[in-house]
């Protein structure tokens, strides 16, 4: 058997079940050995970097780790930036890159780079195997160090030689248990006392974090009546027509969030699942936190106290934490006070409709929230970088049943076309949406064909204002000029998807988007189709704070 089978073998083992990446010259014994291992699939991008962002959008919905690979030099490299990305986001994904012959080191070989190094702040493990005996446990060692701990992306150099190496029947691999980390005692039970002191006096901010147990939000929310906003990133953990319901902070946010956050209606602020970076704290304005006790609750330690000063930082597992204060809170309190504490949500608002467009104006806004009227109720956001970015965050309604992905931190222009791919294929029977920029897809359109190959029946809608608009407006808004290339005439979209035979649709109007006509755009019967909406994108969006952070900023 050959060693990288071998190890292979060990990961499919461990539930892997996908290789994202691009086949060249340096990894073909890795692509050669999948004929051998049929439980593991292979998707083919157009570009290393999409298949980096396409492997972090499967493993952050599934939980699964997935492989990411890339050819020796440029294919190296052009996984950094999905490396980083997954860094970032705290995601088990494991990036395997080949290299030169071992026996050819520092000989100039054709694209030799010693990657290691290049990896090594951005991962947990960056390592290059050179016996080939090694080459399965170090498999095993990388796959159990993604999952340890605060999860992260491991990156691996396997040159060529070394994967071809015959090696018999390796030994027995085992594999790590990813154990929650257990809240400590006397966090949660302080914690739990400040959540029956403040009684209705309290509310909520939910980040990333907390997205996978949306239930147990829920359930907090309407047992203690608090109000719930979330982060940008955050947005979707909370359904977003319910009568407790504040919408976004920060970014983009919504003005009955930032009223509502920033006044003296609570004592309390507890924060779940946050690292309370810029985006999800409006460039970390002070008067979140002003004359408020918080309660912060992370699985990464290092995220506590970090940004503000925390009264009650929990550090462990956040379901677990959340569920053992529920626990408290119900058992320390009579059920009178508890009756009492409830009537916050049997007296909340009235719950709010998804919106329509507002205006019969045609513009980006009304655009981002007829979609969300004729969207799916299971429907998946998955949100590129640009200035639809922020309409969507501040537009979209998430319904009870609908999830909404956008990757701020560091997700590239056009990280929101292949990150839905890696969404659809984490749940097949969802249906997914991306919403992109003309922009973003020149730059990874072309997975849209990718798409199309592996029968990825994704909605791919482009707002297409034929300029990068938020450089535009940033710089319009900062420094009231732009350079006149910013812009761009106008290309259709649409007759790219056409020529590559791909369903299409154009929208040029608010008819053009009428519910009807959603019945067969979202048959998921017919594979992927590209939506293209051209709007002029004179309105300035909704990115104030961002800009405002910018002008602040020293250099």
């Amino acid at each position: 058997m050959r060693a990288i089978e071998a190890g292979l073998r060990f990961l499919v083992s461990q539930g892997v079940k996908y290789i994202f990446g691009v086949p060249a010259g340096s990894i073909n014994a890795l692509y050669d050995c999948l004929h051998e291992l049929p439980e593991l699939t292979s998707i083919v991008a157009k570009h290393e970097s999409s298949s980096g962002y396409m492997a972090a959008a499967y493993t952050r919905i599934t939980g699964i780790p997935s492989v990411c690979v890339g050819s020796s030099g440029p294919g190296a490299t052009n996984l950094v930036t999905p490396a980083a990305n997954a860094w970032r986001e705290k995601l088990p994904v494991i990036f395997l890159t080949g290299a030169i012959p071992t026996t050819k080191f520092g000989r100039g070989g054709g694209q030799e780079l010693n990657a290691d190094p290049i990896f090594a702040s951005i991962t947990k493990l960056s390592i290059t195997v050179t016996d080939p005996m090694e080459l399965p446990r170090v498999l095993a060692e990388a796959y159990n160090t993604a999952i340890s701990g605060t999860p992260g992306p491991v990156h691996i150099t396997i040159p060529i030689n070394i994967q071809m190496t015959e090696i018999g029947e390796p030994e027995e691999l085992k594999a790590v248990a990813a154990m929650p980390v257990t809240p400590d005692e006397a966090e949660i039970e302080a914690a739990a006392a400040a959540v029956v002191s403040a009684g209705r006096r309290g509310a909520l901010l939910l980040g990333h974090g907390s997205k996978a147990f949306k239930e147990t939000m829920l359930h907090f929310a309407e047992l203690t009546g608090w109000p719930v906003a979330t982060t940008p990133r955050g947005k979707g953990a909370f359904p977003e027509n319910h009568p407790l319901a504040l919408g976004v902070y920060g970014l983009a946010s919504n003005d009955s969030a930032v009223e509502y956050l920033r006044g003296d209606n609570h004592d309390l602020l507890m924060i779940v699942g946050s690292a309370l970076g810029e985006s999800a704290t409006s460039s970390w304005d002070e008067r979140l936190v002003d004359g408020k006790q918080i309660i912060h609750i992370d699985h990464d330690k290092r995220e506590l106290g970090k940004c503000f000063d925390t009264a009650y930082p929990v550090h462990g597992d956040i379901e677990l934490a959340m569920w053992t204060i529920i626990d408290r809170l119900t058992q320390g309190i009579q059920e009178e006070q508890l009756q009492e504490i409830s009537k916050g949500y049997l007296e909340a608002a009235t719950t709010a409709e998804s919106a329509g467009p507002e205006t019969e104006d045609w513009n980006t806004k009304a655009a981002i929230r007829q979609l969300n009227l004729i969207a799916p109720d299971n429907a998946r956001y998955y949100v590129d970088i640009g200035e639809f970015m922020t309409y969507s965050i501040q537009n979209i309604k998430v319904r009870e049943n609908q999830a909404f992905d956008i990757n701020i931190n560091f997700g590239g222009m056009g990280s929101g076309i292949s990150g839905a791919l890696g969404a659809q294929l984490a749940e097949p029977d969802r249906p997914v949406i991306s919403i992109t920029g003309d922009g973003c897809f020149f730059m990874h359109g072309m997975e849209v064909l990718t798409a199309k190959e592996y029968n990825l029946p994704i909605v791919f809608v482009v707002i297409n204002n034929a300029r990068l608009g938020m450089v535009y407006h940033g710089h319009l808004l900062q420094y009231k000029r732009c350079l006149e290339d910013f812009s761009q005439e106008r290309t259709q979209i649409a007759d790219v998807a056409k020529a590559l035979g791909i369903r299409y649709a154009q929208a040029n109007s608010l008819d053009e988007l009428r519910p009807e006509l959603a019945k067969e755009w979202f048959d998921q019967s017919r594979g992927p189709i590209v939506i293209e909406i051209n709007v002029e994108g004179n309105e300035v969006p909704p990115m104030g704070e961002r800009v405002k952070f910018l002008q602040g900023a020293t250099y």
